[in-house]
């Protein structure tokens, strides 16, 4: 059972009886790493339902035959995993972590035993699926436009699960190779497309960091792609 103070920063993704709460915190671990998916280290399933506590990380899933591939960004109060849960499929992740990540896993096989005994177990698992559902739908409407968009895209994605304070410069503990990964971008052209935004104004980078120097104005450049699932600057507190 989790400690009360891990098990209070949960944000339920819809009202659920305070009796299927108790028994879902019950049965939750405490987790920390990205690499706790256990999908980063070979193929498999997902072994459950995890809630990121804290933390950032961009990740990309292939089908085993590795011609399905996509990505996105995970963080603070993303669910995963709740629309695998009763299908097998066979995934590998390749992860990069942001800022460090903790969560808290709902394991597969005591899940589906308590929603035979508790129905409202669906309603958590579908609110929480269509939840994820948007973050990869999102991160695929982004994947078919020009490089730069991406980078911005995946940059507002990030500065949105960070902890910011309003009125203060966003700033992502990212390296470039990191940010290369998550984007599918090769290092030389993400280089110049960093320095691009930069000469505009739009970050600052440093060194295994990037500052977002004029949100507006990233968010101007992706102005063309469809954010009606998804917009990250809507998380950014300015």
């Amino acid at each position: 059972m989790l400690d009360p103070t891990i098990s209070e920063q949960i944000e339920w993704p819809c009202e659920l009886p305070q009796e299927l709460i108790d028994s879902l915190i019950e049965i939750a671990v405490f987790k920390t790493s990205v690499h706790s998916l256990e999908i980063t280290q070979k193929f498999q399933n997902l072994p459950g339902v995890f809630y990121i506590l804290s933390g950032s990380a961009g990740i990309c899933f292939s089908t085993e035959n590795m011609k399905s591939i996509s990505g996105g960004v995970i963080g603070r109060g993303d669910w995963i995993g709740a629309l695998t849960i009763h299908a097998n499929y066979n995934l590998f992740a390749v992860a990069e972590e942001v800022e460090p990540i903790t969560m808290v896993l709902f394991p597969a096989e005591k899940v589906l035993a308590l929603a035979e005994e508790q129905c409202m177990v669906f309603k958590w698992l579908l609110h929480s699926g269509t939840r994820a559902q948007s973050i990869w739908m999102q991160a695929y409407l982004s994947s078919i436009h020009e490089k730069e968009q991406k980078t911005i895209y995946v940059l507002l994605e990030l500065a949105a699960r960070q902890n910011n304070i309003a009125g203060a410069t966003v700033s992502i503990n990212i390296s470039q190779t990191q940010l290369s990964t998550i984007t599918g971008i090769s290092r030389p052209r993400l280089n110049e497309v960093l320095k691009g935004i930069e000469q505009q104004g739009l970050v600052n980078i440093q060194r295994g960091k990037v500052f977002i120097t004029d949100i507006e104005g990233l968010y101007e450049r992706i102005s063309p792609m469809n954010l009606m699932i998804r917009d990250p600057v809507a998380e950014i507190k300015v």
